[in-house]
């Protein structure tokens, strides 16, 4: 994560300043780019004394966000991404890589609050909420792969919080999305619950309508 942070800052210096938007005006901007997931599962039990924790999963995320600039310091977007994400095991003994695969379209709801248009134009905090809908979900290890979606629910409820930076209609998003939905589906005695959490790096243009 602090390479992901590092990495989000070093776009942001090399990029620059752009003018604050102005009052009532509308944007479109296209974003790509990676995230890091996870999922608050159980640990996989190999034997009855040794258990592996889940690792994070690495995967691509893209899409299209709309912003009205409501005031001067306030912005409010909506979006519409597809993201892969999920959780690994790591190498397993006898199952080589264990990976669970969880294709997502998902919709934010930002409130973008620009820190000082007139001395770092471009800068926002940003926060909101965020609708998830899994389109699939698929297992894989060296001997198996296959499609289990029917093991997680579909509709998926996220709190993205996160900080961005225009220069230039250039835009660098650096956010984190907190699942707050039990996502188990099965019908299993199970401690934890099955809540996602992933952290989105992407670049995009922004075009002014």
């Amino acid at each position: 994560m602090k390479k992901i942070i590092a990495v989000f800052a070093l776009l942001c210096l090399s990029l620059g300043m752009k003018a604050q938007q102005e009052i009532h005006s509308w944007s479109l901007t296209p974003k790509v780019g990676f995230n890091s997931s996870n999922m608050s599962v159980e640990d996989l039990w190999t034997d009855a004394n040794h258990h592996i924790s889940t690792k994070r999963k690495w995967g691509f995320v893209g899409g299209m966000e709309a912003e009205y600039q409501a005031w001067q310091q306030i912005g409010i977007s909506v979006g519409a991404f597809y993201a892969n994400e999920g959780y690994t095991y790591g190498d397993i003994e006898d199952l080589g890589k264990v990976t669970q695969t969880l294709h997502f379209v998902n919709i934010p709801v930002l409130v973008n609050f620009y820190i000082e248009p007139n001395i770092l134009p471009g800068l926002a905090l940003k926060a909101g909420v965020e609708f998830g809908y899994l389109v699939s979900g698929k297992y894989k290890d060296a001997k198996t792969s296959l499609t289990n979606t029917s093991d997680y629910k579909r509709v998926n409820i996220s709190i993205p919080a996160g900080i961005s930076y225009n220069y230039k209609h250039f835009v660098a998003d650096l956010r984190y999305n907190i699942g707050l939905m039990n996502m188990c589906n099965k019908v299993l005695e199970v401690e934890d619950s099955w809540k996602t959490n992933s952290l989105w790096l992407t670049v995009g243009y922004q075009f002014d309508l």
